[in-house]
């Protein structure tokens, strides 16, 4: 089925088994809890232009008045490009305005999601973003809830406006990164509600700022590694969702790479009070290099060096420690 420009309207559950496109400037209006759902071989094609987006709004505009877009397929065809999606998106934790599903896939630029109550777009277990360019997320509860190996997809050119949570959220499903990435520095920051297993190489732009929920950090493990280097004017901010010395985990690293680095960034109010912790641990015989970074407010050490652990020899005095208990502690 083609939707050329024109207005129509939708209400129930719409269940789509075929391959629908959607031409420039049609508009679509649904029905108060509507889903769209591209289940079995349904998907959906729907490009607009910067002149004539395509828009699916709620009769009314009431925040989550309909329950959103839910693409359940994989397939290369779910694009959304130009898109307007409005009113959708009910509270809770797997529902949103778009939803990529379980093993599903999505293409999706230049596209506004708007006036949701719950997540703006929300890409569960296995689901796949081939490409995520120049959206905008306005009024909505949380704009993002992605996971860990999404990050890398979400690009600068994304913008956030008057959401309730402004931040992009990793959730605790597959909270694994087993590919090299590149965190963008976003102009929103990235929530960890989940302790990222790093696997490949990850690289933390400058300017990037990372919060954690608590008892959540970062576990670079011994395949992986982590390099991130800030600048003075763009300096890396790694710290807690709370101001609270010991709030979050820290960064623990199990690799020895000689590419584990950090480099002008700031590590806050992490260090819970265990034999492993610090607001940066270098476990058993791993390394890692600290230069030029701020170190505080951390509950035990500011770096924890374990037995056989390296860390730069200068890292006492290259670096900024400050209400930490102990800022470094070498165990071996």
């Amino acid at each position: 089925m083609t939707l050329t420009e024109n207005c129509y309207a939708l209400s129930g559950f719409v269940t789509v088994g075929g391959h629908i496109t959607v031409n420039p400037g049609v508009h679509v209006v649904v029905g108060s809890e509507s889903t769209i759902s591209f289940e079995n071989d349904g998907t959906l094609t729907a490009i607009g232009t910067a002149d004539k987006p395509i828009v699916f709004e709620g009769k009314d505009h009431t925040a989550g008045f309909w329950r959103g877009l839910n693409f359940q397929t994989n397939s290369s065809k779910n694009q959304l490009s130009y898109v307007t999606v409005e009113d959708a998106g009910e509270a809770g934790e797997d529902s949103g305005a778009v939803i990529v599903s379980v093993a599903a896939r999505l293409a999706m630029d230049h596209t506004t999601v708007r006036n949701a109550t719950g997540n703006g777009l929300n890409v569960l277990q296995r689901g796949i973003l081939t490409r995520f360019e120049a959206n905008h997320f306005e009024a909505t509860g949380t704009p993002i809830r992605a996971k860990a190996a999404d990050l890398a997809m979400i690009d600068p050119a994304t913008t956030f406006a008057n959401n309730k949570k402004n931040h992009v959220l990793a959730y605790f499903n597959e909270c694994v990164v087993s590919d090299d990435a590149t965190w963008r520095a976003l102009p929103v920051p990235y929530r960890f509600a989940c302790s990222p297993e790093i696997k490949g190489h990850v690289t933390i732009e400058a300017g990037a700022h990372l919060e954690f929920d608590s008892n959540v950090g970062i576990d670079v493990t011994q395949d992986g590694s982590l390099s991130a280097e800030g600048t003075a004017e763009k300096p890396i901010v790694f710290t807690g969702a709370d101001e609270t010395p010991g709030f979050w985990s820290g960064i623990y690293f199990e690799s020895k790479s000689a590419k584990n680095l950090l480099s002008n960034a700031t590590i806050t109010y992490a260090g819970q009070d265990s034999n492993i912790s610090g607001g940066l641990c270098i476990g058993v015989g791993a390394a890692a290099k600290v230069i030029a970074s701020e170190i505080a407010h951390n509950a035990v050490d500011g770096i924890r060096v374990l037995q056989n652990g390296t860390l730069n020899a200068d890292a006492e005095t290259s670096n900024r420690f400050h209400d930490n208990k102990v800022n470094i502690q070498r165990e071996n």
